[in-house]
């Protein structure tokens, strides 16, 4: 019997795919679950824990109560569960007992509140202690990557021994600030949570509220979604690209990437979007932002498919100097769930948009990889890129048609996943009187800062801004 199917012998079913259980049953699955349940995400607030579980590529969410502020710690079986335990502690206060990892993942010593979330936070008094333990720092402003991102690392004999993750300076709040909103009215914020997804977030979103609300878009603006989407990807994969170039001294092939990126964007605005397609993406009634949808992606196709060439071969050329840099092994990927080109370069090859309805699947040719390297993920990037402009002319040859699609109940809330550039992004959403009581969001990033560590180590140093770049990390997505 697979795991869900017992859930749902004994649990609560208290959404489409969500149920609720006590802490034996709780327990129990952190004690017997197998190599075929993945953790997605984990987060908890002063009512319930939520596990999102992947089994044989089927989502659900597993609750347990959180009894006087403590819950049994999913770390203890899903290494990926850290972050959200983290997180949880410092804004509402709940422990995780027996946790990987017990330090403040947000909570700086800035704040003036201690657990700022809860229904009763309380007034800071004294000072915080820092947790950051001594050796060497990285500021955000020495990495190659969007968004504020710190390290500290140790060396021994000039390679990294130890490796931390500081992400506090990035909180923005956005939980907190969502909250009590309308969709309609929490959807710009959610547009430009992260610059790695001002497509993707913000479906993953829609979606989820969709679900929600019993809500299934019109065929034409599901197609037209997809596209956009897959715009996003090129034009993002352009982007990672042109970083590790610049990061190995490929100035040729990062100024190819950087032509071809500006090219796309010149196309959005001539076909009346944001130059990033910021905006684009609305709810089912709203109708699209795009008029002219079918012109514009015969536009990008058209542009885009002979650029192509020249940078597989530029990227052949600087081969050697990504090759065997910052290795992701096959275990690390299936044991903490990560996703997207970095997923699919080391062997987990799950791609969410299989389970998009109307989605063409003879698009999605790209088999993936198993060195895990940089130079393995850049060739990724590349074999997407292909598929996404071959998707783009499958799409907009049948744009609208019709497909087999459930009907789902109204349960107010949802879950909504979107295959952005990095990887998959999760939002679950409920809401009470039209407005929203509970945001939860998972970015592929999260599960890579919990295998950094790991993959720096032997490394040097200077070594850190290509590891970071060629993983794709964009802390904004995690530090809400």
């Amino acid at each position: 019997m697979s795991l869900l199917s017992a859930i749902m012998q004994h649990g609560e079913r208290v959404g489409l795919s969500h149920y609720r259980v006590d802490n034996q049953i709780w327990q129990g699955v952190l004690q017997h679950a197998d190599k075929t349940v993945s953790l997605i995400a984990s987060w908890a607030d002063e009512d319930y824990a939520t596990m999102l579980l992947l089994e044989d590529e089927l989502p659900f969410l597993l609750s347990v109560p959180v009894e006087k502020r403590r819950y049994y710690a999913p770390s203890m079986r899903f290494l990926a569960a850290q972050w959200g335990e983290r997180m949880a502690r410092d804004l509402w206060g709940v422990e995780p007992l027996f946790a990987l990892d017990d330090r403040s993942a947000l909570d700086n010593g800035s704040w003036t509140l201690t657990w700022p979330m809860a229904r009763e936070p309380i007034p800071v008094q004294g000072k915080v202690h820092d947790e950051r333990e001594e050796g060497y720092e990285l500021k955000a402003a020495c990495l190659a990557v969007p968004g504020l991102l710190d390290l500290t690392y140790n060396v021994s004999k000039g390679l990294i021994t130890k490796l931390d993750v500081h992400i506090a300076s990035g909180h923005r709040g956005i939980l907190s600030q969502v909250k009590g909103l309308s969709p309609q009215e929490a959807l710009p914020l959610i547009s430009r949570v992260s610059a790695g997804g001002f497509v993707a977030h913000p479906l993953a979103f829609v979606r989820a509220v969709e679900q929600a609300q019993a809500k299934v878009p019109l065929p034409q603006e599901r197609d037209i979604r997809f596209i956009l989407l897959e715009v996003e990807r090129i034009s993002l994969h352009l982007f990672d690209i042109g970083l590790v170039a610049r990061c190995v001294k490929a100035d040729l092939l990062a100024t190819h990437c950087d032509h071809a990126r500006e090219v796309l964007a010149q196309l959005c605005s001539q076909y009346g979007v944001s130059r990033r397609l910021t905006d684009t993406v609305r709810f089912w009634d709203e109708g699209s932002k795009v008029s002219e949808i079918v012109p514009f992606a015969q536009a990008v196709t058209e542009t885009m498919q002979p650029l192509l060439p020249r940078l597989t071969g530029l990227n052949r050329l600087f081969s050697s100097r990504m090759e065997g840099i910052a290795i992701l092994s096959p275990e690390h990927v299936w044991g903490y769930a990560i996703g997207g080109v970095t997923g699919r370069a080391s062997g987990r090859y799950i791609d969410m948009r299989s389970m998009d309805v109307g989605m063409r699947l003879d698009a999605l040719r790209a088999s993936g990889r198993h060195e895990g390297c940089a130079l393995a993920r850049n060739g990724q990037r590349l074999l997407e890129i292909r598929d996404s402009l071959y998707l783009i002319q499958r799409i907009i040859a049948s744009l609208g048609i019709e497909d087999e699609a459930q009907t789902i109940p109204m349960t107010g809330e949802g879950l909504g996943v979107a295959e952005g550039a990095r990887g998959d992004i999760w939002y679950w959403v409920k809401l009470l009187h039209g407005k929203i009581e509970n945001l939860q969001v998972r970015d592929p990033t999260q599960p890579v800062l919990c295998v950094l560590e790991g993959i720096m180590r032997g490394h040097q140093p200077d070594d850190i801004p290509l590891a970071l770049a060629s993983l794709g990390i964009s802390p904004a997505g995690v530090v809400l």
